[in-house]
């Protein structure tokens, strides 16, 4: 190798750095060598779906881009789902790389985003069999159940982990299964509920025994 000053060996050093962390997904760096240190979400389905507040906090990386890894990404986003792959996820079946994304984040306790746009079945909900789709909804809830953070659009520009007011199932009754979830993933000892949702008695005991306070907001 020829001689080079102290300058030239720096610049040669730091390019070789950044290409590293580039190609590990620590950071990506772009065409003026700027590095860009947030951490990387994993995007199943449009990433254009995503809210911008997610943006700020996160990189992207396409369904493309895994390889049956997990570990270099920060958290998933879902912003599309088949039918077949909501019942994957929920069932714990990794038989494509969606439901196996899904089901290694939630093993190795990396946290997974739900948007309701991404629940195909619920375009159909006033003219769908209704136990038919309460069988579809109750995949969902498993989801819910498993930790999964459901993120509805009417709730974008709200921050990922506060005051995001919980989703209720299609009959809004909050049952049992469903307030021990809402009791584990709540934050402040709040579980903030829409105007209007029934809590059944067992639920109530839950919330009571959790010492969790319920509100209800419009």
């Amino acid at each position: 190798m020829e001689n080079l000053s102290y300058d030239a060996l720096v610049e040669l050093i730091t390019k070789e750095v950044l290409k590293v962390l580039s190609q590990t997904n620590i950071a990506s760096v772009d065409c003026n060598g700027n590095v860009d240190k947030r951490p990387l979400a994993l995007v199943i389905g449009d990433i254009k779906a995503l809210p911008s507040f997610a943006g700020e906090k996160y990189r992207f990386a396409d369904l493309d881009t895994y390889k049956g890894d997990i570990s270099c990404f920060d958290c998933v986003f879902i912003a599309s789902l088949t039918f077949a792959q909501l019942a994957d996820c929920a069932l714990g079946r990794d038989s494509t790389p969606a439901s196996c994304a899904v089901i290694k984040a939630l093993l190795n306790g990396k946290k997974v985003y739900l948007l309701e746009s991404a629940l195909p079945h619920r375009a159909f909900k006033e003219t769908a069999d209704r136990k038919f789709y309460a069988m579809l909804e109750g995949y969902v809830n498993s989801l819910r159940s498993f930790g999964v953070e459901f993120i509805r659009e009417q709730w974008f520009g709200k921050n990922l982990n506060k005051d995001a007011i919980e989703d209720n199932s299609v009959d809004k009754v909050i049952t049992e299964k469903i307030a021990v979830s809402l009791c584990e993933n709540c934050t402040g000892g709040i579980v903030k509920l829409r105007r209007g949702t029934v809590i059944t008695p067992s639920a109530k005991d839950i919330f009571n025994h959790s010492e969790v306070k319920v509100e209800f907001v419009d």
